[in-house]
């Protein structure tokens, strides 16, 4: 059972990345309501295909979004995934400016156990805060006396998973991830010789479900079709408040607050003709759950519709490089944002293309992306950024599985 000894060894190796993973993964000044920005989009191997993965399945692939793909893997196989991005951002309200970021997005590590029975763990950040920003204010009761506050924030949360999948039927596919969200996130605000933080400490699990099915019309054409469900969770945000003045600092212990992370559904579809591959995802997801402190900021549900293509000209090795490359593109659209500002909505768009090629005994899959939010001139970004996803396949024997 080698594949078991390495998933339980994951849980150690992934202690320092969890760290990293709620740094630096946005400038965005919009991440300092609510539990920040939500990330998505940032990891895996379809990240160039929009991120289509509810009927998506492949004995390359670990499908953490419908855990019912691991069955596809290979049976002498044990699968890990790496992911990094970067990515520029340029925000418009009221101002404007121009950021970079970048950080590791992904670990995940997956195989079978016994036959039928497939396994996978990782992690992968949730959500969000970075944002840094300044603010100018005449004083009151000074008329031509203006003031300078410095806000800013960082952290967010970070998610581990564990996920189960059966293959009920050659045909049919079930499975499930119990997953532990956790983080801090901290607040800053400075003025003159004043600086107050208030850091924010929670953590909750949740749990997930998927099932595909697949039918293989002839040789060269099989459709799949697969859907998701989340259950809802509520973290409890623990509240710690920092104040320095006059390099006199006092802690208190502020009411905590509740977020209730959302529930979601979805649908999908793929479709595989001889090398290329279609697939199209559709899902919902109540955003409206989630609770802003600020008046000016409200949360929406929010449909999102993702579609992706693929093209694998030749997986022999014996073949031209160009001919072991694949091809990918994809189109995401989420209407509305899912945050309003100002009681200002609008659509989300992002486009993706890249490459995936052979590596060492892994592959190297690129994905350039860009993305475009409006929320009818309240707040406009626009985003440009690349994301790299190594993932290595190591063989072993069916007697040691």
């Amino acid at each position: 059972m080698k594949v078991i000894s390495h998933l339980l060894s994951l849980c150690g190796l992934l202690a320092p990345f969890g760290v990293a993973a709620q740094n630096d993964m946005t400038a965005s000044p919009y991440s300092m309501f609510g539990i920040g920005e939500i990330v998505s989009g940032l990891s895996g191997v379809n990240a160039a295909m929009g991120g289509v993965s509810i009927a998506m399945r492949d004995a390359k692939l670990i499908n953490a979004d419908n855990p019912a793909g691991l069955t596809a893997i290979d049976t002498c196989s044990l699968l890990a995934e790496v992911s990094a991005f970067a990515k520029w951002e340029s925000y418009k309200s009221r101002g404007g400016h121009t950021v970079f970021t970048g950080n590791f997005s992904g670990f995940s590590l997956a195989g079978r156990i016994v036959p039928r029975w497939y396994m996978a763990a990782g992690l992968t950040p949730y959500s969000s805060v970075g944002y840094y920003f300044q603010s100018t204010q005449e004083l009151e009761g000074s008329p031509g006396s203006y003031y300078t506050s410095t806000f800013s924030g960082s952290g967010g949360l970070s998610e581990f998973f564990v996920s189960n999948a059966f293959r009920i039927l050659p045909s049919l596919s079930v499975g499930a991830n119990v997953s532990f969200i956790w983080g801090s996130m901290t607040e800053e605000e400075e003025q003159s010789s004043m600086t107050t933080a208030e850091e924010m400490n929670g953590h909750t699990f949740s749990a997930d479900f998927g099932v595909q099915y697949t039918h293989r019309f002839s040789r060269d054409l099989s459709l799949t079709a697969g859907a998701v469900y989340g259950l809802p969770t509520t973290i409890r945000l623990e509240r710690t408040e920092t104040l320095v003045q006059n390099s006199v600092e006092t802690t208190d212990d502020l009411r905590s607050i509740r977020q209730r992370l959302p529930q979601y559904a979805g649908a999908g579809v793929a479709l595989t003709y001889k090398q290329a591959t279609y697939a199209l995802d559709y899902t919902f997801r109540p955003y409206s759950s989630l609770t802003s402190e600020d008046s000016r900021v409200d949360f929406c549900d929010v449909h999102e519709l993702r579609a992706g293509f693929r093209y694998a000209p030749n997986v022999f090795g014996s073949s031209s490089i160009w001919k072991r490359m694949d091809y990918k593109l994809g189109l995401v659209l989420s209407t509305p944002y899912y945050m309003q500002v100002r009681d200002q909505s609008g659509p989300a768009w992002r486009a993706t293309a890249g490459l995936g090629f052979p590596m060492g005994n892994g592959r190297l899959h690129t994905a350039f992306f860009y993305e475009r939010v409006n929320l009818s001139g309240a707040f406009r970004r626009a985003t440009v950024g690349l994301t790299v996803t190594y993932s290595l396949s190591e063989l072993f024997y069916r007697a040691r599985l």
